[in-house]
């Protein structure tokens, strides 16, 4: 039976993976282009997951995935 600790590392590990995914296409779709329709998709995709993760696991581990990932400082979309 896993403990909760073991639990948490392993979901913060997979969701780190997972949210860093995003993050890591949401960064090369900026670099092309920051108002193409991928761009705004990536991030949009990116805010979803980061909401859902803290919506179903709480703020803990929603934490925990984000300070895994390092800065996720997203620029505002540009209204253009």
């Amino acid at each position: 039976m896993h403990t909760d600790k073991q639990f948490n590392a392993a979901t913060i590990e997979r969701l780190g993976e997972q949210s860093g995914w995003l993050l890591k296409r949401y960064r090369s779709e900026f670099a092309k282009d920051p108002d193409s329709q991928a761009t705004k998709s990536s991030r949009s995709n990116l805010i979803a997951l980061l909401h859902t993760i803290h919506q179903v696991y709480g703020a803990s581990i929603s934490e925990d995935v984000t300070n895994a990932l390092g800065s996720t400082d997203l620029p505002a979309e540009s209204n253009k």
